[in-house]
Formats: C-alpha cells, sequence, structure tokens
C-alpha cells in the first residue's frame, strides 16, 4: 500500500475511531455518513455552550496550544488571544471582510484568463460564486491580524477542540514565521534565475498540511498514536473518497480548477506533510517545509521531488512586442502548472488520465494580450488572444496532450471548424492542429522538444509570426516584463490571491475531516 494512501486510511480511522461514542449512541437505523452529515448541515441557532463549557474552552486553549507546540516542534512566542463569537458575529466578520474587499483589476485579469483558457465557462460569474459562497457553515479560526482565535457558541465543546488544534497550529506558525510575511514572499519572488517559483499556494499547501497533522494527531493522542508512526499499521477498511464536501450543491456548481485548488492546500497538502514526516521526521515536515519551501504544485503532489531537490526548469514566453506591432498589450501572464492540468483533463472528460498524463507535465506558461482598442473593464474572452506553452517529459505524453487540447477545442467554443494548416517547408512541427472559432483561429503544434505550443484568437497572419517567435526564443525576454502587476503562480492556484477564494478553501478545508467520515464505515 502507497504511504500516501496510508495517511489518508489513517486520517479516517483515527476520525471513526474518535467520534465512535456519539455514533453509537445514534439510532442503528442511522448510517455513519448520515450522522456525519447531519452535523455538517444543522444548522440551528441555538447556543449549545453553557457558561462551563465555554470557560473549560478558553482554558483549553493553553493546553492544545502547548500540544501543538509539541507535536509540531515549533515553539510558542506568545499566548494566544481568544474569543468566544456567535454566528451573528461570524457573519458580521465575513461580510464586514467582504465589503472591504476589492474585486480590482487583478481579478478581472485572472477571470478573463481563465475563461480564455477553458479552466471556467465563459458565462460562469466568478465574483457571484464567492460572494455566494461566504456564509457556508465554517469552523473555528485563527486571525493573522489581530492574532486572535475566534471559539463558536454553537458548536459542542468536544467538536471544537480538535479544530482548535488545527487553528493554533496557524498560531505558531505565525508566531515563527509571519505567514503573511511568509506568503508574500512567493507573491513577489524578485527572483532573476531559472526556478520555477510557482509557490504561493504550494506554500498555503504547506500551511495546511501542517495543520491537518496537528489535527490527525490530536485525535490519535488518547490512543497513544500518531501519524508518524502510521506507516507499519494496515486497516482493513474501505478507503474512503477523500474529496472535500463532495455531496455540497456549493462544490457541485464549481468548476473543476476550484474544486481541485479549493481542496489542494488541506487534501495534498497532507499527503505531502504525511510524505515528509515519514521520510525526514518533524524538522523536515515543519520548520524544513518553512525553510525551504516547495516551488510548485508539481512538487506537492509529488513529495520525492521536493525531497530530492528536482529541479523543473522555467518555461519562457518570449517579448512579442515587435511582432504584435502594437496591436496588443499583455493582459496576464503566469504558469499553467500540474494541478491546473489535471483540472483541465478533469473538466473535459479525460478523468481516467487525468493523474497520469498531468504527472508527466514539465512546465507550463501563458500569456493573454488584450486588443489596443479594448478596455479591461469591458473586455470579453473575444477581446483577448492567448499564447500557452508546456513542456512534457516524454515525446508520447506531448502527443496525448496535444490531442486533447485539440479535442477539447469544440467543447470550450460555440462554433469550431476543422481547417488545414498551413504549410512548412522546414524546421516544421511534429504536428498542427487548427480550428476556426467564433473568436478566431486556435493553433495546437507538438514539436520534437517535447513542447505544446497553443495560440488563440490571433489573426492567422499573425498567430503565424507568434508562433515562429517561439520556436525562434524571439529576443529571449520574458513578456511579462511589460506588465508590472503580474503573478509568477499557477493559474488556478493564483486564484488564492483572492480573499474570497481562500475563504472558500477554509470552508472546504474545515469540512474534509466530516466528508472522510461520511465516507468511511466503523
Amino acid at each position: 500500500m502507497p504511504v500516501s494512501r496510508k495517511w489518508c486510511l489513517f486520517f479516517a480511522a483515527s476520525l471513526v475511531a474518535t467520534f465512535s461514542t456519539f455514533v453509537t449512541a445514534q439510532d442503528d437505523s442511522q448510517s455513519l455518513g448520515d450522522i456525519a452529515r447531519h452535523l455538517r448541515k444543522e444548522t440551528s441557532d441555538e447556543v449549545r455552550m453553557t457558561d462551563a463549557d465555554t470557560k473549560r474552552l478558553f482554558e483549553s486553549v493553553d493546553k492544545i496550544f502547548d500540544f501543538a507546540a509539541q507535536d509540531s516542534g515549533m515553539p510558542k512566542h506568545a499566548t494566544v488571544k481568544r474569543q468566544m463569537v456567535g454566528k451573528a458575529d461570524v457573519e458580521k466578520y465575513t461580510t464586514g471582510r467582504m465589503a472591504k474587499e476589492e474585486f480590482t483589476q487583478r481579478f478581472a485579469q485572472a477571470e478573463l484568463s481563465m475563461k480564455k483558457l477553458g479552466f471556467i465557462p465563459r458565462d460562469f460569474k466568478l465574483r457571484e460564486f464567492l460572494v455566494k459562497s461566504q456564509g457556508q457553515e465554517i469552523a473555528g479560526y485563527y486571525d493573522e491580524d489581530t492574532k486572535t482565535i475566534s471559539l463558536l457558541n454553537w458548536v459542542p465543546l468536544d467538536k471544537q477542540e480538535p479544530i482548535l488544534a488545527h487553528e493554533l497550529t496557524h498560531a505558531l506558525q505565525d508566531q515563527n514565521y509571519d505567514l503573511k510575511k511568509w506568503m508574500m514572499a512567493a507573491l513577489h519572488p524578485g527572483k532573476k534565475d531559472d526556478s520555477n517559483d510557482d509557490g504561493a499556494t504550494a506554500r498555503k499547501a504547506v500551511v495546511e498540511g501542517q495543520a491537518m497533522v496537528v489535527y490527525v494527531d490530536y485525535l490519535l493522542a488518547p490512543f497513544d498514536r500518531s501519524l508518524a508512526d502510521t506507516p507499519d499499521v494496515i486497516y482493513q477498511m474501505e478507503e474512503p473518497a477523500v474529496k472535500a464536501v463532495v455531496d455540497s450543491q456549493m462544490m457541485h456548481d464549481a468548476p473543476m480548477i476550484l474544486r481541485e485548488s479549493g481542496s489542494f492546500a488541506y487534501n495534498d497538502g497532507l499527503i505531502f506533510e504525511g510524505e515528509l514526516l515519514h521520510k525526514g521526521g518533524k524538522d523536515m515536515a515543519f520548520a524544513g517545509a518553512f525553510t525551504r519551501p516547495p516551488q510548485n504544485s508539481h512538487e506537492i503532489l509529488h513529495p520525492d521531488a521536493y525531497i530530492n531537490s528536482e529541479k523543473t526548469p522555467r518555461v519562457a514566453v518570449p517579448d512579442l512586442q515587435n511582432v504584435l506591432a502594437g496591436e496588443y498589450a499583455v493582459c496576464d501572464s503566469g504558469g499553467v502548472g500540474e494541478l491546473d492540468v489535471r483540472a483541465l483533463l478533469k473538466q473535459y472528460g479525460e478523468r481516467k488520465i487525468a493523474d497520469n498524463l498531468s504527472s508527466d507535465w514539465q512546465g507550463g506558461a501563458y500569456v493573454t494580450y488584450l486588443h489596443k482598442d479594448k478596455t479591461l473593464a469591458t473586455a470579453t474572452t473575444a477581446d483577448l488572444a492567448l499564447l500557452y506553452v508546456s513542456k512534457w517529459k516524454t515525446p508520447q505524453s506531448a502527443e496525448r496532450f496535444a490531442r486533447f487540447y485539440a479535442n477539447a477545442v469544440g467543447s470550450r467554443y460555440s462554433s469550431a471548424t476543422v481547417q488545414s494548416a498551413s504549410s512548412c517547408s522546414e524546421n516544421c512541427p511534429l504536428s498542427t492542429a487548427q480550428f476556426q472559432t467564433e473568436e478566431g483561429p486556435v493553433i495546437v503544434e507538438r514539436w520534437s522538444d517535447n513542447s505544446v505550443v497553443v495560440s488563440e484568437g490571433f489573426d492567422t497572419a499573425v498567430a503565424t509570426k507568434v508562433h515562429a517567435a517561439v520556436r525562434d526564443g524571439a529576443s529571449g525576454l520574458r513578456a511579462e516584463n511589460e506588465l508590472q502587476n503580474v503573478r509568477e503562480n499557477e493559474i488556478g492556484l493564483g486564484l488564492y490571491n483572492i480573499p474570497a477564494f481562500r475563504r472558500f478553501a477554509e470552508q472546504i478545508g474545515q469540512q474534509i475531516a466530516q466528508e472522510m467520515l461520511a465516507n468511511s464505515r466503523p
């Protein structure tokens, strides 16, 4: 059994054991899943915690903080402020943050690019979805700004303590590494080398994965167990579907990129941290991951790549200013990482090969260009042109991805007609697929260096020049140099730059445990 599967199995087993007392008290006709879903969906405004419970919970903060410090090896530097809040307080907190939050130009650029690349449908209202997703059930939370842990007055004491272990781990991380500063270092790395630092949400996976480890260890402590000793344990139980809120309408309404990116930091972060814990102990899993953070989703999904410091070369997109002759300006740019590719494959019906093909990813970058006569405020995907370059481990995986991308064109556009490829006499691609759509030509080329080059929306003459520039390397400059506020992140993980998406993801993370319980059997 792979180690990563054991982490998931043990997590589920620990939850089953921890809640066994509650389960046996219920009607035998109710399934474990029914009970878990009832707990998750119950929304009564009744205040369940007595004054005595509140006092006990406040006192437990210090005890659990001590546990988290010992479990993680991160020292405490200060006590954590705490407060008890009701549902009205949580609603006010969330609403207040939403009111202050600006859906800025950065948000508009990201949304438009994601629609052009096909990650979200063209008619999908991302801002509206994120706003509506706020107010879903949440658990206790740690506020980095006020350094305060907020506890919930309507959730029973025994259900809050494991959540406290998770959230107080964030307090420890904050005290030792200044979480905001550490995360911002990935958003603005200021590097000029060839490293592929798409690390903002790879770092988020470290933050949440560590908190999940402490959460699980807290559940297991009464049984003298921890994640560190699970590889020797084989559980005779059905492997749960470790998916966050898979039965919620919110997730069914979300495009695959939101579902994959939303659960990534919690689910894949837990597995990543579990592998580090198994192979390098606490030093590697906790302090080590902060000192040498992972660079991209590939390293999270393949912990050995992180452990062995494997290098993924940066995929550069050339400066096309001369080629575009002032007709276009860069709108947005960034990476297309392994997680992005996996989501794209699943979005367009290739679920069976998604994990296998995406694991052959070796880098990807995109740039979107806005026509000079258009403004971002009123632009649609029809006003945008796209250049996307990806690299693959083998000729076979490059060919499979090129074929997949070409086949998906018909699903991404209302009208897509196959066209004859332009003639080529020298230095030609291994294969070319060309389409005419309502937004202009789409050209997909596969090259002998295992790269796939895609252009969309340029007229045919300009597209020919664009592909030639990519082939020749143009001036060697990155197109991102034309724009000051571009991001280095993978496009899907770049959603974490949006506060509303971070809260959406937090809700997913806080429900992972309950979903695992709901999909387990005692």
